[in-house]
Formats: structure tokens, sequence, C-alpha cells
């Protein structure tokens, strides 16, 4: 009798034990979705794939995935992301004014599971932002370098090259600042003469303030520069312009910007033997005493990066373009590019080429090729 009792209990709970079971089974199963053997999180994609690593970073509808495979981490767009979990507190950026906190996170489906209902992943413009990006305070790079020779022999030479850029950004405003200063000299061993074979600086400073939609921005510009072998006591412009991020990629960005400068270059003191009478060129212009010029230009500039050869280096390029309105000899351009990768300690190395063109002078093409040392932050 008991034992016919046993058999019928155990009939009767059966069904129970396999309903169990197969919640345990789906529920395993969902779990290994999110959480590998060794306990490190998986990202599920909408194509059902699963890439084992935890999410480190969300920003400009891109997540950061951290795994043990890869020294470099995965991005990935955030509209293929379905599932993942996050077990630390976390900050969430909806927009500049609304920063949401959570104890963890877990998105199903694409959406992020809040206490009263859901937020999309792609609402989320940054996880767990830096104090710059909520408003307080500043972000501060850049990076200053050198590139020194000293020859002795029959010729002595000495070449100093010595340039800072910098750049100090809040949520709505980016202050840049580029400076520069050259100064080379040969000289005779025997005699002690020396020559002077480069004597000039340049700066240039930018505001920049970053409109509704954050790609376009307005700005001003201030540019100062003098070249005492070319008899340019001080040049100096200045202006409005409307800028627009062109690429922001992980592997590239450009800036361009066009807008309209006043330039006023001020003339070393220098009279010709003999002047033509009407000097036609602003080379003969300066040289035959007129000490100043005033006009105004089109200006555009172009800055941009790319980290596309890998490895820490990075590609670089600023470049200034101005164009008189009379389409003359009031004609400037200035580009910098170069090759930058890292040393130790914050210290990098570049390799790096610059063209300076001024269509007011006899040598308008002044090229120069250096390898720079210095310290990025």
């Amino acid at each position: 009798m008991f034992s016919v009792t046993l058999v019928g209990v155990l009939r009767l709970l059966l069904p129970f034990f396999s309903a169990l079971a197969l919640v345990s089974t789906v529920q395993a199963a969902i779990d290994a979705d999110l959480t590998s053997d060794d306990g490190v999180g998986r990202v599920r994609l909408t194509d059902g794939s699963v890439i084992v690593g935890s999410v480190s970073e969300i920003r400009d509808g891109t997540v950061v995935v951290e795994n043990t495979f890869n020294d470099d981490a995965l991005k990935i767009p955030v509209t293929l992301v379905a599932s993942f979990e996050r077990a630390q507190s976390t900050d969430l950026m909806i927009n500049e004014d609304q920063i949401i906190t959570l104890s963890s996170i877990q998105v199903v489906d694409g959406n992020i599971q809040l206490p009263d209902g859901v937020l999309p992943l792609t609402d989320v413009y940054i996880m767990n932002p830096e104090d710059w990006e909520e408003g307080e305070g500043f972000n501060w790079t850049g990076d200053t370098s050198a590139a020194l020779a000293v020859a002795r022999g029959n010729t002595d030479t000495n070449e100093l090259d010595v340039a800072i850029n910098t750049v100090v950004e809040t949520l709505r405003d980016r202050y840049t600042f580029n400076g520069r200063i050259d100064m080379d000299d040969t000289g005779n061993s025997e005699t002690d003469e020396r020559t002077d074979t480069e004597d000039k600086w340049k700066v240039l400073g930018k505001y920049d303030y970053f409109l509704r939609n954050d790609r376009n921005y307005v700005g001003v510009n201030l540019g100062l520069e003098s070249d005492a072998l070319a008899d340019i006591d001080l040049r100096t412009y200045a202006g409005p312009y409307f800028g627009r991020v062109l690429l922001d990629e992980d592997r590239i960005s450009l800036d361009g910007e066009l807008g309209l400068v006043y330039v006023s270059t001020e003339y070393a003191e220098f009279q010709l033997d003999e002047c033509p009478p009407a000097a036609s060129t602003e080379f003969e212009r300066q040289q035959c005493g007129y000490d100043k010029q005033d006009y105004g230009a089109v200006n555009w500039n172009l800055t941009g990066e790319s980290n596309i050869l890998g490895g820490d280096s990075r590609l670089y390029l600023r470049h200034v373009g101005i164009v008189g309105f009379d389409l003359g000899d009031e004609v400037l351009l200035k580009t910098t590019a170069g090759l930058a990768f890292p040393l130790l300690f914050g210290f990098q190395a570049a390799a790096e080429i610059s063209f300076d063109y001024d269509a007011s002078l006899e040598q308008e093409i002044d090229q120069k090729y250096s390898f720079r040392v210095g310290y990025a932050w």
C-alpha cells in the first residue's frame, strides 16, 4: 500500500519537476548569453552572434567591448547590440541636461531595463561621462616638441625649432593655441662670422562655439607671425568663420572652416638702389619702402588626425589658407603634416614636413623637414 502511494505521488510530481528543469535550462541559456564560464560578460548582437567581453564605454553611437582576445577594444555600432549586462553602478548621459544613474544595467532587445520602463540603447549619448562632459571643468590636451641640431666643422650650424599645440574644450566651447619659433644660423669656424638662415615665429589662437547640432560651430581666429629674413616685421590676421566636423570616425577626424579675415602686414624698411616707377608686386612694394599692406581675404582651415597606421601612431594635418579679394599676390598657404608615435612616459617623436607659400615674396615656397621629440598630454 505504501509503495503504491509513493509511486502515485512521484507520478504527480513528475510534471512539476520537468517544468522546473525546463525553466532552469531556459534561464541557464539566457545567462549563458550574458556570462561566460569564467565570469566575463557576453554581448549578444542583433544577428544572434555573441561576443565574449564586457562593455566598457558607450559614446557617440558606439559600444566599446573589452575582451581578452584582442589588445584593441571592439567598437560596435549601438544599433547592432541586442543585449548585455553590466553589474557596476553606471551613469548614462542622455543629453547635455539629463544624466541617470543605475546600480546595474540589463539590456534586452536593444532596450535598457528601467524600474519604470525601458530606455532605448540608441538614446544613450555617453556612458560614464567625464566631469567636463557633465559641464564641470574642462578637457585639456596638447603637445610640445623641439627639433634641435648642432653641427661643427668647416661650417658651423645651429638649428632651433620649438612648437606647442594645445586645445582646451568644454561642452560648448573650444580654445586652440598653436605656436612655433624657428631660429637657425650658420657660421665660419675660422672667421667667427655667423649668418641667420632662419629667424621667424608664428602663433595662432582660435575660439569655437558648438551649435545645437554639435557637428557645426562658429568661431574666430587671430594669427600673428614674423619673418626677419623676408623683412616681415609683423603680419596679423583676424576674422570669423563657420566650421563643421567633416569626419568623426574611429580612424580619422577632420574639421573644416571657412570665413573672412582682415590681413595687415608691416614690412621692414629697406630701400633698393633703383625702384620701378610703379611697383607691381608686393615684394617690389615692400623693398621700395612701401612698409605696410592691408587687405580683406577669404580664409579656410583644415585640421585632422588619423590612427589608421595603428600602434598608437598618429597622422596629423594642419592647413591654413588665405586668398585676398583682389586675387593678386595676396595668397598665403601654410601646411604642416606629420607622423607622431609614442615613446615612454608621455613622450613622443614625430617626423614632420611643413610648406609655407607667400605669393608676395620672391622665394614663394618655404619647405622644411624635421624630426621632432616632445611630450604629449
